[in-house]
């Protein structure tokens, strides 16, 4: 499951947030922010002082579930959650730009709604706010909801109809930079190379950018759209050979050497050239200005769970500890937050602390079978195969219906060479496949 998110998070980052409008209808639930907690902090996080959405991150959650084609598991939740907080947080960077550009009439808000009554045969206003309240939404709390949508689709359409093709759009530039903190620090590199001092060697010691400094500060080549503006306005205005005065961007300041300039190479077989050009440079140009507003955004993330999720994410182990101990002071019923902990033990090699906390999920929510083949996989893992058997086996009698539960354990007893309960998995699959068969004889019309 990560693997396929890491694979397809660009095609789901929300651009036109009107696309998951609908997925509130769906009635999906994954969200654990229904529970009130004791001292549970207000809000998830905020941007600039504002705070997210909680109703646009579970419609973001939704969508992305929906999206990933298959079914999702307890862990793959953190994945989910992260990726639907980022998503979230990017929206609102963007929202709060929108605003000051961008206006959003009243009869565009209930244009919106009138399709959105249409797509899901919806009779009337009154008919769409009881269908709403089901997802927590009042209709004018949906109307702000769409409003919000079209500011940034707006935004968006407007960022691009600003976009020409112009002759540096035709070229791509080859750079070496050295970046440092300070004004003064520029100044003086400056002078050693008026000086006549080797600027690779320079880019080594002083640069702090790790990346380019280690080789001399060479960035490669790069098109029109790829760096911040002052940069590329810089790097574009240069002859090969030549360096810049001091440049300011918000990472810095950056002494620029030009060393090549050549023509791109667009194959022409994918369309019209200008038009590619065209899209790459809107695409190029939307980046930039959400990457600008991300660099000065003050972002503070709230929710223990969340802030757990983001600090495991970077490496973090011990803060994500932390943080997922909070979040099971403010929510005990919640199973799931005692897996995250046992997960992030685990990847520690703590397994004694993992195995712990497996535990204290299953005597958490006992009646949940994924709980017992969690701790089953922990002890399977850890070499202790008959009480890991003992384990499946109470995920197996508690499964109930649960097909993919018992293919799972089906294919888990064949590994443990376990034939008996390997056979039993078979006959419950079996009749949940003849049930499966009469419900749907049931459902469907008598044939004449």
């Amino acid at each position: 499951m990560l693997r396929w998110f890491r694979k397809n998070t660009k095609g789901i980052m929300i651009t036109v947030a009107v696309v998951f409008i609908g997925s509130m209808f769906y009635g999906l639930s994954f969200s654990r922010f229904n529970d009130e907690g004791p001292k549970k902090p207000s809000g998830l996080a905020s941007v600039n002082g504002e705070e997210i959405s909680l109703q646009r991150y579970r419609e973001l959650i939704n969508r992305l579930a929906q999206n990933s084609g298959k079914q999702v598991s307890a862990r793959d939740l953190p994945f989910i959650e992260t990726m639907a907080l980022g998503q979230t947080i990017d929206f609102t960077i963007m929202l709060q730009d929108a605003r000051k550009k961008v206006r959003v009439s009243g009869s565009e808000i209930d244009s919106v709604l009138d399709n959105i009554q249409a797509q899901n045969k919806i009779a009337n206003r009154g008919d769409l706010e009881k269908a709403l309240k089901s997802s927590g939404f009042t209709l004018g709390s949906f109307r702000d909801f769409i409003r919000d949508d079209i500011l940034v689709q707006k935004m968006q359409m407007k960022l691009r109809e600003g976009v020409s093709v112009m002759p540096d759009d035709l070229r791509e530039v080859r750079a070496s930079h050295i970046l440092v903190k300070e004004e003064d620090n520029a100044k003086l590199i400056m002078a050693k190379i008026k000086k006549g001092d080797d600027f690779a060697k320079l880019a080594k010691e002083f640069s702090i950018d790790q990346g380019s400094a280690v080789k001399g500060g060479d960035l490669g080549y790069f098109s029109t759209g790829m760096m911040v503006k002052p940069f590329e306005q810089a790097a574009f205005s240069l002859k090969n050979g030549e360096v810049s005065g001091i440049v300011k961007s918000q990472f810095g300041y950056h002494i620029i050497k030009v060393v090549d300039s050549r023509l791109r190479k667009i194959d022409s077989a994918k369309g019209n050239i200008d038009e590619i050009l065209l899209q790459q440079k809107q695409q190029a140009g939307f980046n930039q200005w959400r990457g600008e507003l991300q660099a000065k955004a003050k972002v503070e993330i709230k929710e223990p769970t969340l802030l757990a999720h983001s600090y495991r994410n970077q490496g973090k182990m011990a803060e994500a500890i932390a943080e997922y101990k909070k979040a099971v002071i403010f929510n005990p019923a919640n199973a799931y937050l005692h897996v995250f902990l046992g997960d992030t033990y685990m990847t520690m090699g703590q397994k004694d602390q993992a195995l712990a906390s497996y535990e204290d999920a299953v005597r958490t929510e006992g009646g949940n079978p994924d709980l017992y083949l969690i701790l089953g996989s922990a002890l399977d893992k850890m070499g202790k195969k008959e009480e890991a058997g003992k384990q499946y086996k109470k995920a197996s009698l508690i499964a109930g219906d649960d097909k993919a539960l018992h293919e799972n354990l089906l294919k888990v007893f064949q590994e443990l060479k376990l034939p008996t309960e390997a056979a039993r998995e078979r006959a419950e699959l079996a009749r949940i496949a003849k049930k499966e068969k009469f419900e749907k004889e049931l459902s469907s019309p008598a044939v004449k």
